[in-house]
């Protein structure tokens, strides 16, 4: 006999789920968020949000006799369907007459890796791909020079984002280890900006210790970054809270800070998860930010919410990625020679993550489409690599018996209660 789980899987891919079985001797439950199963708004809901906008007047107010717009976008690590708000911003653009010749829809990738046709069909549906002009953000070029924060974060921008008349972002507010959620003015910055600000703003998180303990914060870089969007500008923020499987549940539009708070009050009470004390074993399933390996290290948001007893101290953490882009891509943290590269791959073992979060808990990853050679270029050589499920559970049994307690957690989203 055997227990079996569906886990959502490999996003933007098919099929959209992993099945996963277990032992039926093993005590094992899975932990939702409570915002797993929240429903899917209606077109009309999404449409309600960007008519009646928060400190901001409405959008097509804002358009009258602008000549040049951009619609800035978030990028294929994450799940948000732009495709579902886009037609609603372009319909209150056509209300004051700005024409598709106007719009420049701009992929704000930070230091990612470009998209491509496809993704863009999949990201914002095929007829805008077909109509409208798409382009992806460089953070190396086509960059203006701001001057700096007030903490010295040199403030550099795409040109043809602040060059815009008419600035509109559409973002997913989930959590994140610097900034405490994404959504609002973090699509601007990291989003659309130079490599110069990418570095200190990443920086930044290690010297005021947001790297890790910042989740659902409004932490000093996120203030540091609405500082900067102040100068850059931003006239209309759309933020997306999304359920276990990428849907649209919550959406809040306007200000780019007063919309993002109303957008983290929701996102804080769907995302939060109870689970039991004690366990001996957690698979933690990193979905949605399972594309591509360099966006692993997110397995660990769960634990650096939730407080220190819930797994035992000799215990283990499995990251489950489909990574089925492979080691990916990230010009700022994941390439050989990069910038931040040393600060994060080669001494994460040595790092903040480990010495509190890890210990002295075995690490396992489970993965059907990366090597060895890509799991240590951000691992420590102490994580063993799993292609195979059943010989992963048989090894976790070796070490625990054939009755261990584990919680496994199927999205990478969640935040403990």
């Amino acid at each position: 006999m055997t227990k079996a789980f569906k886990v959502p899987w490999a996003v933007w891919r098919e099929p959209k789920y992993l099945d996963l079985t277990f032992p039926d001797s093993w005590d094992i439950s899975i932990f939702k968020m409570k915002g797993a199963d929240a429903p899917e708004l209606t077109n009309e809901e999404i449409r309600n949000s960007i008519l009646n906008p928060i400190a901001t007047p409405k959008l097509s107010e804002l358009a009258k006799n602008k000549e040049k717009v951009v619609i800035v976008v978030d990028d294929m690590t994450r799940t948000t369907p732009v495709y579902k708000i886009l037609p609603h911003i372009l319909e209150e653009l056509d209300k004051v007459g700005i024409t598709k010749e106007q719009i420049i829809i701009l992929l704000a990738i930070g230091a990612h890796k470009p998209m491509n046709r496809h993704d863009c069909i999949l990201k914002l549906g095929k007829y805008v791909v077909e109509n409208f002009n798409i382009e992806n953000h460089h953070p190396y070029e086509n960059l203006i020079n701001l001057g700096e924060s007030k903490i010295g974060t040199p403030i550099e921008v795409n040109r043809t984002y602040y060059n815009s008349d008419l600035r509109i972002a559409i973002g997913g507010v989930i959590p994140h280890i610097l900034a405490g959620f994404g959504g609002g003015a973090k699509i601007v910055l990291p989003g659309v900006c130079g490599i110069r600000t990418l570095e200190a703003n990443h920086s930044a998180g290690f010297k005021f210790g947001s790297f890790g303990g910042g989740i659902g914060k409004v932490t000093k870089i996120r203030e540091d970054i609405e500082d900067i969007v102040e100068i850059i500008g931003l006239d209309f923020s759309i933020n997306v809270i999304l359920n276990e499987i990428g849907e649209i549940c919550g959406i809040f539009s306007g200000h780019f800070r007063e919309a993002h708070r109303k957008a983290i009050e929701l996102a804080k009470k769907y995302y939060k998860t109870k689970i039991s004390i004690g366990n001996q074993i957690y698979f933690f399933n990193l979905y949605p930010e399972d594309s591509e390996l360099n966006q692993a290290i997110k397995g660990f948001n769960f634990l650096m919410t939730a407080p220190r007893e819930i797994l035992d101290k000799n215990g283990a953490i499995i990251l489950m990625s489909s990574s089925y882009d492979g080691r990916g891509y990230h010009s700022l943290l994941a390439e050989t020679g990069s910038r931040l590269f040393h600060n994060f791959g080669n001494n994460l073992e040595k790092g903040l993550i480990w010495k509190v979060f890890v210990k002295k808990r075995k690490v396992f990853f489970f993965s059907p489409n990366i090597n060895e050679a890509d799991l240590y270029h951000f691992f420590p050589k102490s994580i063993k690599l799993y292609h195979n499920w059943e010989k992963l559970l048989r090894d976790l049994e070796n070490i625990y018996g054939n009755s261990p307690k584990a919680a496994l957690l199927p999205c990478s989203i969640q935040i403990s209660e």
